[in-house]
């Protein structure tokens, strides 16, 4: 994980104004990006890093997976997205955390609250249907070493398919 805070920091997470600046980062770089604003939060210290030791334990189960090659498959591909959709917005909440005043705080504290809440459920509904999506990918890999498996053992040159001659 280390590696991606590392590549966060080509990016002054500063000035990310909106969703479209995080665009072609993946889940686990938002992740990465998440978890450095928290430590830098100035407001709603307690839910950012809340909310930043969630998305770590995701991460780490996240790195298990080939989310690049899952990505291409279209079946895949909108879930994976719609997490990655889903960070985006969580990493210009936490963001924003860092430069809002006292006043502000006071005046809109309920709203941020509403908001950790909300994007927290919007990820994991989105998370829920990663065991479904490693269901269809080991589903396609069998079914494909078995299609291949068949064809090789009803090869001519396979040693099962030759018959003793009499």
């Amino acid at each position: 994980m280390a590696g991606f805070f590392n590549w966060a920091s080509w990016v002054a997470v500063g000035d990310i104004a909106n969703v479209g600046q995080l665009t072609g980062v993946n889940a686990i770089q938002l992740i990465a990006m998440v978890i450095k604003a928290a430590n830098n939060a100035r407001m709603h210290k307690k839910n950012c890093r809340q909310f930043a030791q969630h998305l770590k334990l995701i991460s780490g189960l996240l790195e298990q997976l080939n989310l690049t090659d899952l990505k291409r498959r279209p079946e895949c591909r909108e879930p994976l997205e719609l997490l990655e959709q889903a960070l985006r917005k969580a990493v210009i909440l936490v963001e924003s955390c860092r430069d809002k005043s006292y006043l502000y705080l006071v005046a809109m504290g309920w709203v941020y609250v509403t908001k950790f809440r909300d994007y927290q459920d919007e990820i994991d509904r989105y998370l829920k249907l990663i065991p479904l999506i490693s269901l269809v990918e080991t589903s396609r890999v069998s079914t494909t070493f078995i299609f291949s498996t068949f064809l090789l053992s009803s090869s001519p040159t396979h040693p099962s398919s030759w018959t003793p001659n009499h």
